[in-house]
This record gives structure tokens, C-alpha cells and sequence, in this order.
């Protein structure tokens, strides 16, 4: 690849603190890539190593575009590619968890909660986690699950921000925070804040964890360094003042997230608080006509407080009179069915892009509003009324479906909130291609299992997910059987079980924390919770799990589309109060804490900057073709009137890009249409390819829909034995070797069942017990052969298929082989055949590792000791089979061809999957 001079000078300085200023769509992925591989080459001699390099990207996606470039790049360049799986590419939570899990044990056991689960654990325990002993300035106090989101919001303020200590004084909020942590302790839990503000306290508290990172980190690469708040800053400088070379790349006209932290301050002034700073511009755009890139910065240019910097396109894709238009209507509908129209050419209109020439897909257009939530139903109104298929990313218009008010209405239903023709008619709305007869058998059921649920003392016997997936299974729901949506589009039934996985999605978020509750309680919650809750919990900028979405229009928040192009883009909404957007009112952060202990608290408010930085990244999603529009929600009032942004992307320049009446339309030769060829990778776990070899349908389930399984009531055993394990063999390379008599210590610390009673925890603990006393009276002079405990390894077979995971251990035999062993208990059992894949994997990835195969491959059953061990050479043969088998597995994925297995053993998903016979055809 020929890089641009500012590239090339990028690429090639490799010592000294380095600050990229990287514009919209100038390639930053592909000059990190190349630098980070010329580290390799060059420091390489002087014993730099993958495992001295550490790059922190915004997002996992972007860490998993990241990883997949510089595999490419060093197939290529390097001669030895050998132990890329040690060069930590992630999120800078993932790191600091990580850095936790791996050096101080006690956080094995932690899980982590989302942004929902926490604030649902607010709810249920609003007096302990402290929300209840803080009161606004005026003397009211904070109120359950009223004000569980303003609690979140001081929680994150309180560790995240850079606090005034003495301005913030003796305040309440101290000891709040403290019991919040004494909360999350007791029930194993991290929120995201507190995995940065551990991680923070170790490097500062910890001699031997600092010397640790010192001699790791040598290399630290800083993504969307914009987008960094002050705690994270302050890890970056902790590991800069170890000795780490830095270079963050970002750009500040894309700061997005000063609402949530995020500080501008900290792109603007770098070369002022590190020292020797190199800054280099990024200036070309490699993405966007020059119709695009020119109008995005005649608006952006407009802001005071930003870095200098030139923009230019490359040209690389055409601009002709008429991709890009900004419009105003009379009307909300009239814009939606504008909309609808102009979408309803896409399909099959010639694009060209890197000499490759393709027709136009429903899945390369996207809508991006400032809200979802405020603004999209005449949208998506105009988009079912022209059978357009869409999809809303995030829980964001999730109860709008058909589907999800369907889902709904089982659990207002078992809460006397619903009556049986009521069900009856929702699930006949949804019309997904039901029987009425098996509606009907599908409430019987419901009657039933409400009858039996008084004699059940099990928890799991009454799950909301195993009820979910029981109705589903009643009704006989298929995806090949949903009708399509009338205009002969065959994605719909894709659509619906997305939508109904994302229902699955939200019911593990709310079991996550109420499990443990009594029937009654557990059924009331969930449908207030649905009815009243739900769709306010979810932020918009919540993205569900998924490797891929069906070819649909793509209906999202410009926070979501921060990091994504697309050939059509439409920004509609451009109302003064919508966008930029008027500032909410209410209870605010500020009405608790006081706003002069928050240093730069100001950010938190917003500004017509930040909002302007917002609609510039809007702008920029668009590769060609870009329609803005307004429309007054009424004659007069707050969303009256056309956003300021309308005259700034209309406003006369030089070339004046922007048409503000729409041509005439001229004829088009259409060609046939397919979806972008995208290049992006798949990272897959090696948990989540087991789930492919079960069967390639239940891996679409799972990990494309997002159905989940039900929870129960021994999870936690097997991964508490392997936890013990962990802390067993990590000190055995220390040169601490455990014996029996330690056992008990290791149970205190790992053994962790969330939603065992306690006679069953009492159970487990002995079988555990038990379990661990023969591994170390088994293996304990077997411990100082270990070569490497819970290794991370990562596979790059071929273009765009990455597969990383654990392994459990790697130790020496006497006869000096290697053997790869991997842990099984009873409730961490799965077939043999398929761990013995795994296991496969697993000595691919030691010999990418190393760059030497291991000898031997085993699986040890903690239930039964060494005499059921399975062991078994490795070969060329099993190297090249698996090997095989991922690249097969990895094409099938980014193709989306997932089919049913011809026969089925069963699985948590047989119920949404195959019909009666089907289900008769087992192995």
C-alpha cells in the first residue's frame, strides 16, 4: 500500500511521545497497524516483543479491526509473526480487568454489569448501595428507582472525574460510594467505573504490580484519545510514567462524549503535559466524496475550540450534483414518506468502490437521529408502509415491534395484566405465521406452569427465560415460516427473531439481578419493568451482541454510528431543541453534588459545540450520497423551527455541494443488488466457534439473534474450580507451589455461586473441596513443570477470522513434551468430540505462540482426577484438520450461512428451531 507523506511520518517515528491528529476516514486504523508492525521489525533485534505492546481502541469492534489489520500486515512484513497473541488490543476496561484478574486473584470471581444491570442492582437495593442516604442541596431526598439513573450518573461523576477534594469535603457521597463497593463486593460484581478505579489504585498501591507493568508495557497506543475522561488519563500517565512511549490518535472535532466525562482538554493540551510531543496531521479522507468532506468541514470549522487542521478529500469516491441534499418539509410525515421514497431507489443504483462496482443494498443505507427514541416513529411508520425491511439498533424502538409487545404480553399475562383473548390478539398481530391452535396450546401452557409454580422451591423452575423460550417453543415459532413483509423480502424472518433476541437479551439484564426472587415478586417486577422501566433503562447508544444484522436499513443514533460508513446516509430531524439538542431538565448531578468539587464540570451540561462536533460525525458516515431534512413537529413551540445546522450545511462556500431542491430524477441502469462485501473480521472465542460445531443454527441464535439460555442454580461451580486453578498455577510460576491444606483458602476466595441456597452452596463446597484436594495431591510435583497458566491465545488462519481465548494450561512432561491441558467439571461438561476440537484449537494457537507444536493434548475431569483423563497426540494431520475447520467456520459466519445440523442432540434453543419431528431425529 503507497501511504500519503503524514502517513508515512507517522508510520515511521517510533520513538518519543507521538500525537496523531487523525480527520474522518484517514486511514488511522491502517498507520497504526503499520506502525505497531515496523515496532516489531525494528525494536524487534533490541527485544521488544507483541507482549511489550498494549493499543487501547474505544470499542471491541474496533479492537477486532485493529487485531485483524495488523495480522495482515505481519504475514506480510515480519519474518517471525510468532506470540502476537501477548500484544494487548482492547477496551481500557478490558485491559484494567485484565491486569485485575490476572495479578490480584480476588477478582476472578468478579463479573461485570452493564450500564442496565447496575442500575437495576440500584433499584433492588437502593438503601445499600447508598442511594438513599444522599439528598439534593435543597434537602430531598434521593428515591428508589426514581432516581437510580441520577445515582448511576454521581457514581461515575465521584470516580471518574477529576474531584476538588477539599471542595467536595465531607459530603455524603464518600460514604455512599463506599457502601455501593461494599454492595458489588458482596455480590461479585464490577461496574465499568470500578474496574478503572481498582486498576488506578493497584498501579498506585502495588510495588510489585507496577514493576510488573513496567516490564510489560513498553509501547501504548491510545485510540479516540478525544473521547478519554480523567481517570483514564490518569491510567495512560501512570503507564507513560513507568516508562511506556506514548502515541494517542484522535481527532477533536469527533469529541462526542463530554456529556459522559469524556474531556477535550485532554487532545487539546497533550504536548503540554507530556514531554518531547511529535504531532502529525492526518488531513486526507480516504472515505468521502469531496462533496461530503468539504460541506462536514465548512460546518465544524465554525467551532472556536479545536486544533487547526486542513481536511481534503482524495477524491477516491465521485461526487455528482445531487448526492447530497438538504431539504425541509411541511410536516414530520411528509419528510418519513420522503424517506421512504428515496430508499426505495437504492436497491440495485451502481457503486463503485476501490474499482469493485456493486448494486446497492438495503443494508448500506443508514438513518442517524440525535434520538431515536424522539424521533423516529413517523420514520419507521413510512418504512413499514413501504415494506422496506429495517432494523433499530439498540433496545431503542424495540417495544414498537409487533413482536416485542407480542413477548410483552406473556408476562402482563401471567400477572393478571393481560386477558387470554388479549394474548391471543397480540401474537395474531405480530402475524408471524402461527397456528391459532397453537397459540391457544401455548396459554394452556402458560396456565399450567402458573399452577404448578406454588409447589416449585427450584428458582430455575420458574426463570423468565426458560418461560420465554418455553411459550416460543408452544407456538411453534420458525424463522423459515414468518411471512415476509409483502414486499417479497425474505429477511424478515431474520428481523423478527433479531428483535426477539434482543427480548431474550433484555430478560437476562433484569434475571441477572432478580433470580434469586420469589415467584410472585419476580413475575409483578418484570412486567412493571416492561411496561414502565424498560425502554428508559436501555441508552441509546446501547448496542446489542451480534456478528452480523440482516440486510436492512439501518436506523440508529450518530452515537452508535461514530466508527461506521455507509454509501446513503440521511440525517433527518434537523429541528432547533432536537439538533442540536435542548438541554433536559429535572435533577441533575449538580442538584446532589456540588458542581464546584468537579474540576471542568461544565462539560457534563453540553454546549452547541459539543452538539456541532455530534452532527459533524453524522456528516461523515457518508461515503457519497447525503440527504438532510427538517420538518416542524408543530405550527409553533420548542420543535417549531429548522436547526441552525440547516443553514450551516446549506450556507453558500465556494462550492456549494449542498442542493437544497431535489433534481429531477434521471433513469439509472440497475444492477443486480448485493450487500457490501465487508472486510471486516470475525473474532470468534473459542467458547463461541464450540457453539458453531454443535450447530451452526444455534451459534446464529445465540450469537447473531442474542437469545440466551436460563439461568440455574449450580452456575458459578465450574468456573469457580477453574478460578482456584488459575490462582494454582499463576503462583506455581512464581515459584509458590499450593498443597492440599490450601485448598480451603482458595475456596474462601473463588468459590462463588450466585444463585445456589445455601444447603446446595454447602454441597458444592465439599465436592469442590474434594475436587481440588485430588488435583494437588495428584499434581502438586507436577506444578514447577508449568510453562504457562490461563494463556491467551489468538489464531489469524485467514483474512478477516480471528480466534482468541484461553487456554487453561501448558506445562512440561518429564520427557521434556509439551502438553496442553483443558479443565472439565460436571457443570462445565460438553461432548467430548467437541472438546477435543477445542483442544485442537488450542495446539494451533501454542504453535503460533511459540512457533513449536506441542506434543500432547488432554483433558482433565476435575470430577473424576487423572484416571479419566483423555489424552491424545498432536499430529500435522489434527493441526491442518482444525485449521481447516476454522476457516470453514469463519466463512460461513461472515456469509451468514448457519444452518441446522441434519440431526440434533438438543440444545437450550431445540424449541425455536425445529418442529415436532424434527426434534424426534436425535443422535
Amino acid at each position: 500500500m503507497k501511504y500519503t507523506s503524514s502517513q508515512q511520518e507517522a508510520i515511521n517515528h517510533l520513538d518519543g511521545n507521538l500525537q496523531i491528529i487523525a480527520c474522518a476516514g484517514s486511514g488511522k486504523t491502517q498507520v497504526i497497524s503499520q506502525r505497531i508492525v515496523n515496532i516489531l521489525k525494528t525494536k524487534g533485534p533490541a527485544g521488544i516483543t507483541p507482549a511489550n505492546i498494549v493499543a487501547f481502541t474505544f470499542t471491541d469492534k474496533a479492537a477486532g479491526e485493529l487485531k485483524d489489520r495488523i495480522h495482515r500486515l505481519a504475514r506480510k512484513q515480519l519474518d517471525d509473526q510468532f506470540g502476537l497473541a501477548e500484544m494487548f488490543v482492547g477496551t481500557i476496561h478490558g485491559f484494567c480487568l485484565d491486569m485485575l484478574q490476572t495479578h490480584l486473584f480476588k477478582y476472578l470471581k468478579y463479573s461485570v454489569l452493564s450500564d442496565v444491570q447496575q442500575r437495576l442492582l440500584i433499584d433492588r437495593h437502593n438503601k445499600e448501595s447508598g442511594l438513599r442516604d444522599l439528598k439534593t442541596h435543597d434537602g430531598k431526598s434521593l428515591k428508589g428507582w426514581h432516581d437510580s439513573k441520577l445515582y448511576q450518573k454521581i457514581l461515575s461523576i465521584v470516580r471518574e472525574a477529576q474531584i476538588d477534594a477539599a471542595a467536595l469535603g465531607n459530603h455524603p457521597v464518600r460514604a455512599a460510594l463506599g457502601k455501593y463497593h461494599t454492595l458489588l463486593d458482596r455480590k461479585g460484581y464490577l461496574d465499568y467505573s470500578r474496574i478503572l478505579f481498582e486498576a488506578v489504585s493497584a498501579l498506585a498501591d502495588n510495588p510489585e504490580l507496577r514493576e510488573k507493568q513496567a516490564a510489560r508495557v513498553k509501547y501504548l497506543v491510545v485510540d479516540e484519545y478525544q473521547d478519554v475522561n480523567p481517570l483514564q488519563e490518569c491510567l495512560i500517565k501512570r503507564l507513560h510514567n513507568l516508562g511506556a512511549q506514548l502515541c494517542v490518535v484522535g481527532d477533536d472535532d469527533q469529541t462526542i462524549y463530554q456529556w459522559n466525562g469524556s474531556d477535550i482538554a485532554n487532545i487539546l493540551g497533550f504536548s503540554d503535559r507530556y514531554p518531547g510531543v511529535r504531532q502529525i496531521s492526518l488531513a486526507e479522507n480516504f472515505r468521502s466524496s469531496k462533496g461530503v468532506v468539504e460541506t462536514a468541514r465548512n460546518v465544524v470549522e465554525r467551532n472556536a475550540d479545536r486544533l487547526a487542521k486542513t481536511m481534503a478529500s482524495r477524491e477516491e469516491q465521485a461526487f455528482q450534483r445531487g448526492d447530497l441534499l438538504c431539504l425541509g418539509f411541511a410536516d414530520p410525515n411528509q419528510e418519513a414518506a420522503w424517506i421512504a421514497r428515496k430508499i426505495k431507489e437504492v436497491p440495485g443504483m451502481p457503486f463503485t468502490e476501490k474499482g469493485v462496482t456493486r448494486g446497492l443494498a438495503w443494508s448500506d443505507c443508514a438513518i442517524l437521529l440525535r434520538s431515536v427514541k424522539n424521533s423516529a416513529a413517523p420514520i419507521l411508520q413510512a418504512l413499514r408502509a413501504a415494506n422496506i425491511p429495517y432494523v433499530v439498533k439498540g433496545m431503542a424502538g424495540l417495544f414498537d415491534t409487533a413482536e416485542a409487545r407480542a413477548a410483552t404480553g406473556i408476562f402482563c399475562y401471567l400477572v393478571d395484566e393481560e386477558s387470554r383473548d388479549g394474548l391471543t390478539a397480540l401474537w395474531k398481530i405480530a402475524d408471524l405465521g402461527l397456528a391459532p391452535k397453537k397459540i391457544a396450546e401455548a396459554i394452556d401452557m402458560l396456565d399450567q406452569r402458573l399452577a404448578a409454580w406454588p409447589e416449585e422451591w427450584r428458582k430455575s423452575a420458574f426463570s423468565l427465560q426458560r418461560t420465554y423460550l418455553a411459550f416460543l417453543e408452544a407456538i411453534a415459532l420458525r424463522e423459515d415460516v414468518i411471512p415476509d413483509d409483502g414486499g417479497g423480502h425474505r429477511t424478515r424472518g431474520e428481523i423478527v427473531y433479531y428483535n426477539l433476541g434482543k427480548f431474550s437479551q433484555l430478560i437476562s439484564d433484569y434475571e441477572t439481578i432478580h433470580f434469586n426472587s420469589d415467584q410472585a415478586s419476580l413475575y409483578k417486577g418484570f412486567a412493571w419493568f416492561l411496561q414502565h422501566q424498560a425502554e428508559d433503562y436501555y441508552p441509546e447508544g446501547w448496542e446489542s451482541a451480534g456478528f452480523a444484522t440482516p440486510d436492512a436499513v439501518q436506523v440508529m443514533t450518530v452515537h452508535q454510528a461514530k466508527g461506521m460508513e455507509f454509501p446513503v446516509v440521511f440525517i433527518p430531524n434537523l429541528l432547533r431543541n432536537r439538533f442540536p439538542s435542548k438541554k433536559q431538565g429535572g435533577r441533575s448531578w449538580s442538584h446532589v453534588i456540588p458542581s464546584e468539587a468537579v474540576i471542568g464540570s461544565a462539560r457534563y451540561d453540553g454546549s452547541e459545540e459539543d452538539e456541532r462536533r455530534l452532527f459533524y460525525v453524522a456528516l461523515t458516515r457518508s461515503k457519497k450520497y447525503l440527504f438532510c431534512s427538517w420538518a416542524p413537529e408543530a405550527s409553533k413551540g420548542m420543535f417549531a423551527k429548522q436547526s441552525q445546522f440547516v443553514n450551516e450545511v446549506a450556507a453558500p462556500s465556494a462550492a456549494s455541494h449542498v442542493l437544497t431542491r431535489e433534481p429531477r430524477a434521471e433513469a439509472v441502469n440497475r444492477i443486480p443488488s448485493a450487500a457490501s462485501a465487508s472486510e471486516a473480521e470475525v473474532v470468534l472465542t473459542f467458547s463461541e466457534l464450540k457453539y458453531f460445531y454443535e450447530c451452526p443454527y444455534q451459534f446464529k441464535l445465540r450469537f447473531l439473534y442474542g437469545f440466551n439460555p436460563g439461568f440455574h442454580e449450580k452456575i458459578g461451580f465450574g468456573k469457580s474450580l477453574h478460578d482456584a486453578l488459575a490462582e494454582v498455577h499463576r503462583k506455581a510460576l512464581d515459584g509458590e507451589y499450593l498443597k492440599p491444606e490450601n485448598v480451603p483458602a482458595l475456596l474462601d476466595t473463588h468459590l462463588h455461586l450466585p444463585y445456589a441456597w445455601q444447603s446446595l452452596k454447602d454441597d458444592m463446597r465439599v465436592q469442590a473441596d474434594r475436587a481440588l484436594r485430588r488435583y494437588l495431591k495428584e499434581n502438586g510435583p507436577l506444578l514447577d513443570k508449568v510453562e504457562y497458566a490461563e494463556q491467551t491465545i489468538e489464531l489469524k488462519l485467514a483474512e478477516g477470522i480471528v480466534v482468541h481465548g484461553r487456554i487453561d494450561l501448558i506445562r512440561r512432561l518429564d520427557t521434556r513434551e509439551v502438553i496442553i491441558i483443558d479443565f472439565k467439571s460436571t457443570e462445565r461438561s460438553q461432548e467430548e468430540n467437541v472438546t477435543r476440537q477445542q483442544l485442537h484449537i488450542y495446539a494451533l494457537g501454542y504453535q503460533q505462540l511459540t512457533g513449536s507444536r506441542a506434543d500432547l493434548v488432554e483433558i482433565y475431569n476435575l470430577d473424576e482426577g487423572a484416571g479419566a483423563t483423555v489424552r491424545e497426540l498432536v499430529d500435522d494431520a489434527m493441526l491442518r484438520q482444525s485449521e481447516e475447520a476454522i476457516v470453514t467456520a469463519g466463512r460461513e459466519i461472515k456469509e451468514n450461512r448457519l444452518c441446522r445440523m441434519e440431526r440434533c442432540g438438543g440444545c437450550d434453543f431445540l424449541g425455536i428451531c425445529r418442529d415436532d419431528a424434527g426434534k424426534e431425529n436425535r443422535r
